[in-house]
């Protein structure tokens, strides 16, 4: 069995707790569900707007102390599909702070505790983000870069009491920002037979979605909200066998294509996409359409929202990875992603609700009868 390849920007999870986005300024309305970049404040909310005075804005309508937990997308995915004991390894990047036990890693320094998890990795250290240009070929093919003049970027999860939320991600200080210009570590591809690709830096992700569709591996996307733009989206819909993505997600990629809905997106390549997964996690729903014109629909599980939804997404992809590993149809693996996410509800940050194999197990019995695999 071959691995999965999963890719994206790492972080450390900053959680602020809100009263209400809508009593936010009418600048961020556009940007519920989405995520903001911080070298982008300014286009984005307008001129007068600038880091600080956003987090000023923040602290003013938070409810509760900020607390940090594990972050960054592709390594929530990782860990996931590593836990219910399936093949991943990671291509990210990391700060100085690499292994760090900040307050709220419940394992300590994120590093060590991937390691530890049986996430598959190589590292590299990069001691100047300025001078990629000249590091040798063994560094240039290592997935895990380590940049030692940099912090692993801080993403903000800012949520409501109403499960509204919307990110914030440092590409300025924070270390992934050099995934603008960081060459794809080919050697990873190597008895790789999935290449999962989410929020990273827009040039990352389409190069190691073309690498993979030269070698023949199959290409599994989540829109995500980060990286997105029109070109992007024209490479990424055709090359790409499964589309993950929410509503508003979905909804930006037929936009930048000038389409008219979800169908449409099947009309832009020759071959792939083979499906469109649309997730709803305040619900427990996955909608599949595929190619053919199929459409299936899985759930609804019933969430006890007792934690937060954030990653929620994360986990889903996780489940459907670690089932189409197993040899599972697409509807089968989306239950368990939906497991996945009801396990994520429950508890405050991400990792902390992955399943373990038996739990899944215990779930599965529970929601779905039977074993999952």
């Amino acid at each position: 069995m071959g691995h999965i390849l999963i890719v994206g920007s790492s972080g450390k999870d900053e959680h602020f707790k809100i009263d209400n986005f809508y009593k936010l300024p009418k600048e961020f309305r556009p940007f519920l569900k989405k995520t903001i970049p911080v070298s982008q404040i300014d286009k984005l909310l307008g001129s007068e707007w600038n880091k600080e005075k956003v987090y000023s804005v923040l602290k003013k309508h938070s409810v509760s102390p900020v607390h940090y937990s594990y972050g960054g997308r592709a390594p929530h995915v990782a860990y996931g599909v590593a836990r219910l004991e399936g093949n991943a390894r990671l291509v990210t990047t990391f700060g100085r702070d690499y292994d760090s036990p900040y307050p709220g890693f419940f394992d300590g320094g994120y590093y060590s505790h991937l390691a530890r998890s049986n996430v598959g990795m190589k590292l590299a250290i990069i001691e100047n983000s300025n001078e990629v240009e000249n590091l040798d070929s063994e560094t240039l093919n290592s997935g895990v870069w380590v940049v030692m003049d940099k912090t692993t970027s801080t993403i903000s999860c800012i949520k409501d009491e109403e499960n509204n939320e919307f990110f914030i991600i440092d590409d300025v200080d924070g270390a992934s920002g050099i995934e603008k210009t960081r060459p794809f570590p080919e050697a990873e591809f190597e008895n790789a037979d999935m290449l999962f690709v989410t929020s990273s830096e827009t040039p990352f992700m389409k190069n190691s979605i073309l690498e993979a569709r030269k070698r023949g591996i199959e290409v599994i996307v989540d829109v995500a909200s980060y990286g997105v733009t029109e070109d992007y989206a024209r490479v990424m819909v055709p090359n790409s066998k499964i589309i993950l993505g929410n509503s508003n997600e979905i909804r930006q990629l037929i936009d930048f294509l000038k389409l008219r809905d979800i169908n449409e997106l099947f009309t832009i390549g020759s071959e792939y996409p083979h499906a469109v997964i649309l997730e709803d996690k305040l619900n427990g729903l996955i909608e599949i359409h595929y190619r053919n014109g199929k459409y299936s629909k899985i759930g609804p599980v019933e969430f006890e929202k007792t934690g937060n939804a954030i990653g929620c997404c994360d986990g889903i992809a996780a489940g459907i990875l670690i089932g189409l590993q197993k040899g599972l149809s697409l509807e089968n693996a989306c239950k368990i992603g939906l497991l996945e996410a009801y396990s994520i509800w429950r508890v405050e940050g991400v990792q902390e609700g992955m399943l373990s194999l038996d739990e899944l197990k215990r779930l599965y019995l529970k929601f779905f009868k039977g074993t999952p695999f």
